[in-house]
């Protein structure tokens, strides 16, 4: 496995460790960059630790473009052959009296001490091409068994950053992992301090999940530990539904939707709103949901109301019924066919519009937007309809009708 390695690594990564070994320094591979390589994966981007200083590092990557992305903390990004590398220093965290980050970060030489503060195990393995595999704490194993397990004492782990509760439900999610059981009970243990992360940080994590491959396992590891309650602002989640969202495409806002299904827009809203997403991905939410609380079409007049009714939501609702064993195969079809031939026709496509109805019908602009509606509703019924004269002969008797009730 670990020969496997060496082959692997590209050529512009080795460039940084050769870098800092002719310096006199080791670079290690570590974090995520490793545990895929590990599991032969390709990863999509490598970080390395190093017993450098950040001082040192300028020095020794002079000959480099390089970012100090975080440098008081010890992290350099060394561009090499066009590409990105984050280098940090072998650090010390201090006490954590947040539930989120060290008060203060301190540096050490020591490989061993870097690794201990990491947060699971298969996260806190190092590789050295002299050194081999570092793993002190088991984690080759857990990968072996597909298990997410805290470096040391878990409740430690999670009382220092609560984030780390929901890191373990998105890896149980992105790898298929179980989590460890004493893991598991920690995250429960300590779910209050979710309150502590900041809402776009929590939402980050979520929308990660949601398009792991194994959602559903990660999910059903959330609601076992209980943090249901704090993540998800005490929406109750029908926990048969995980299972069809790998029925979905991996799209979080859909798959959310899906989630949500027994709930109404506003609440998906309120939720959306509470987590701080994006204007973009809590109106695709809620437009999915409100074609989905409607009728379904059966006819094509119905189809075209429909489709202009529900936009950008009716062919996601129709992918949620799909994924819920609904067979909405018929109605998919008419509306796919009225929303490509132009005649679930919206308002600003009437050949008619508002200002033509009050100066050539002399209709009140308090009503203007009733009998352009009402114009709608039978262009949808006969697209035929959809000519200026035929529609402001139709106006006309609509408004003639009004004045003789």
């Amino acid at each position: 496995m670990e020969s496997q390695i060496v082959c692997r690594i590209p050529s512009y990564v080795k460039a940084v460790t050769d870098a800092l070994q002719k310096a006199g320094h080791r670079g290690y591979l570590v974090g995520g960059s490793l545990r895929d390589l590990l599991l032969g994966k390709t990863p999509h981007d490598y970080d390395l630790t190093t017993d450098a200083t950040p001082d040192e590092m300028l020095e020794i990557f002079s000959a480099f473009r390089t970012i100090p992305t975080g440098l008081k903390h010890g992290t350099l990004t060394v561009m090499s052959e066009g590409n990105p590398i984050e280098v940090t220093t072998h650090r010390v965290d201090g006490d954590y009296l947040d539930s989120r980050r060290p008060e203060s970060v301190s540096f050490t030489r020591r490989l061993e001490e870097d690794l201990s503060r990491r947060d699971f195990t298969v996260n806190a393995m190092a590789w050295n091409q002299e050194l081999g595999l570092v793993d002190l704490f088991g984690g080759r194993d857990d990968l072996q068994r597909g298990v997410i397990r805290a470096v040391g004492n878990p409740v430690a782990r999670f009382t220092e950053d609560a984030l780390r509760i929901l890191r373990a439900f998105r890896f149980s999610a992105q790898l298929n992992f179980a989590i460890d059981p004493d893991t598991l009970a920690a995250a429960g243990l300590q779910r209050e301090g979710l309150s502590k992360i900041s809402a776009e940080r929590v939402f980050s994590e979520i929308k990660r999940l949601l398009v792991a491959p194994a959602a559903a396992r990660g999910l059903a590891a959330l609601c076992e530990s209980g943090c249901e309650r704090e993540v998800f602002h005490g929406l109750p989640l029908r926990h048969e539904l995980f299972e069809r969202l790998e029925a979905l495409p991996p799209e979080a806002a859909l798959r959310l939707a899906l989630l949500l299904c027994d709930h109404t827009p506003a609440k998906a809203e309120a939720l959306c709103r509470a987590w701080r997403t994006s204007n973009v991905f809590c109106d695709s939410v809620t437009d999915f949901l409100a074609a989905f609380s409607a009728d379904l079409p059966h006819t094509s007049y119905e189809a075209r109301r429909h489709v202009c009714s529900f936009w950008k939501g009716w062919e996601g609702a129709m992918q949620l019924r799909t994924a819920l064993g609904q067979n909405v195969e018929e109605c998919r079809k008419i509306c796919h066919t009225v929303a490509k031939n132009g005649t679930a026709v919206e308002i600003k496509r009437l050949a008619v519009n508002g200002r033509e109805l009050q100066t050539q019908l002399g209709v009140a602009p308090r009503d203007t937007g009733t009998l352009l509606l009402q114009l709608q509703d039978l262009v949808w019924q006969d697209p035929a309809r959809n000519k200026k004269a035929v529609l402001l002969e139709l106006a006309r008797a609509i408004l003639n009708k009004e004045m003789s009730v």
